[in-house]
């Protein structure tokens, strides 16, 4: 556990690095562009988004697993017969998906109301072929716990993401349209990045070998996992689409549709998924240590890990969730400069939670080869988010997307822990921590919402707002410590407590 917890320190600091570096280049892109812009440009990446799920989601996820497996009965033979086998799946099918939306231009046009989306989708497109050789790169790395690499190389292209858009959108803004640039940029950093996950791998002794004995068990394993990832990228397009109709229905122009799409897409749902950066470090430690728990029959290790899971999920959600709350407006105001992305930000912070929580719950049961399982139970959570844009969009407007996700992701942690229980024979449902977490929250967001009003009346509001969720974080943490919140298995501090005292009194005897 004290091997998980270090790797986890690392993907969470670069993880924290990269997002913060996400979120500059976010509040860049939405000032430059404005908000109608921004909705465009998210509805033609959400697209692309689905597009690339069909070679980078079940594939680097298989090479990780089959990689942490044949690393314990050290057979490199099959590991980089693997690998070629996927870089191959993956290669091919990127082709074909361009090919199809070359030729089928004018099918794809239908799912836009804006023309400039399609070509900011075929601008995209070249981008898949090297995200396929980047995912399953990636994954192997991942399998070996190569966390830094992974890490330093998303963080990199990142960096020179950010740095093409600001270059682009300053000097070449004259000759092409702004969301066009940033699509450009897009592209090329995905190339760099490419490349230097390639490079790694040659550098750390990897080879291509005969890939045809591993065709068919990479597609095997690979196809439901991409089936989930697959129809729950697409529900983003879908949502991209009904909402705007359903937002001009009710009397909206085309551009005010858009424009409130973009801000609760472009600007609240980036800060909503924020924790989701430290329990995404914490899949990629989780799930090759689990595969190689299941591959041993180590069950009691492997319900030590979840238990530990989803503590930490529901840990780090509460963080959140007060500052969001009670500084949700001053929030929005200062990043986007937009108290509209501010108010859906306090009216969802609680969906953070479900996001969490799922997102765990699901790298869980991929490890233990569930994912069938888990993709049923994400298709049930997004009958009841459709359901929420088709008819409550009437009467929260935008909101239903966010009181959507909750049903979603809600529903489909409720039976992802249903699942887990009845097949390690255990209880991952843990109440009690998730009362006592929320009544931590509480006094945090009480008293980041007191000192905001006292700073903001002579402080500028970054200072303001930094000092008001410093100071809310310390009582969150604090009351943590009261109600034993950091009991995650082998962190807990009232035993390291006890064992200090017990060692101290020795001593003095």
């Amino acid at each position: 556990m004290k091997k998980l917890f270090k790797a986890l320190a690392v993907l969470a600091s670069f993880s924290i690095l990269t997002r913060l570096l996400g979120f500059i280049f976010r509040i860049f892109l939405s000032r430059l562009i404005g908000p109608e812009g921004l909705g465009v440009y998210q509805i033609s990446f959400s697209v692309f988004m689905v597009l690339e799920t069909f070679i980078s989601s079940g594939l680097p996820l298989v090479v990780s697993k089959q990689t942490s497996i044949f690393n314990t009965n050290n057979s490199k033979k099959n590991e980089f017969g693997t690998v070629t086998s996927a870089l191959l799946i993956g290669i091919f099918t990127s082709i074909l998906i361009c090919l199809i939306v070359f030729l089928f231009k004018n099918v794809f046009s239908l799912l836009f109301t804006d023309e400039r989306c399609l070509l900011i989708l075929s601008i995209l497109l070249p981008t898949l072929v090297f995200s396929s050789v980047y995912s399953v790169i990636r994954g192997n790395l991942w399998g070996h716990k190569k966390y830094f690499l992974v890490s330093a190389t998303e963080f990199t292209e990142q960096i020179i993401r950010t740095f093409l858009t600001i270059l682009f959108l300053g000097v070449l803004s004259f000759t092409l349209e702004k969301v066009f640039l940033a699509s450009i940029a897009y592209v090329i950093s995905c190339i760099v990045s490419s490349i230097i996950v390639l490079i790694i791998y040659l550098k750390l002794g990897g080879k291509f070998s005969n890939p045809k004995p591993f065709f068919k068990p990479v597609i095997k394993t690979a196809l439901p996992i991409t089936i989930v990832r697959v129809v729950s990228s697409l529900l983003m397009p879908i949502i991209s689409v009904i909402i705007p109709i359903k937002l001009v229905s009710l009397g909206y122009t085309n551009e005010q549709a858009l424009s409130l799409l973009g801000i609760a897409l472009g600007m609240t749902f980036p800060l909503l998924y924020v924790p989701s950066t430290l329990i995404s470090a914490l899949s990629m430690t989780i799930i090759p240590d689990l595969s190689s728990a299941v591959y041993t029959q180590k069950f009691d290790e492997i319900k030590k890990r979840i238990h530990f899971s989803i503590k930490f999920a529901i840990f780090v959600a509460f963080i959140f969730i007060p500052l969001y709350f009670s500084l949700g407006t001053p929030i929005g105001q200062f990043f986007y400069n937009n108290a509209q992305s501010g108010y859906y930000l306090s009216s969802s912070c609680f969906l953070i939670i479900p996001i969490c929580v799922s997102g765990i719950t699901t790298s869980c049961l991929n490890a233990l080869n569930l994912e069938v399982k888990g993709f049923i139970n994400y298709l049930i959570g997004a009958i009841l988010l459709l359901f929420s844009i088709l008819f409550l969009t009437n009467y929260l407007g935008v909101l239903s997307l966010v009181y959507g996700m909750i049903m979603c992701l809600g529903g489909a942690s409720f039976l992802n822990l249903l699942m887990l229980n009845k097949k390690l024979k255990d209880n991952f449902f843990n109440f009690k921590y998730l009362i006592f977490a929320l009544i931590c929250a509480i006094p945090s967001a009480l008293m980041s919402r007191w000192t905001f009003n006292i700073f903001s009346n002579f402080l500028p509001l970054f200072f303001s707002l930094a000092l008001s969720c410093i100071i809310g974080t310390i009582v969150y943490l604090v009351f943590g410590l009261i109600f034993n919140l950091y009991n995650f298995s082998f962190f807990d501090f009232k035993k390291i407590f006890h064992k200090k005292n017990t060692t101290l009194q020795k001593k003095e005897k």
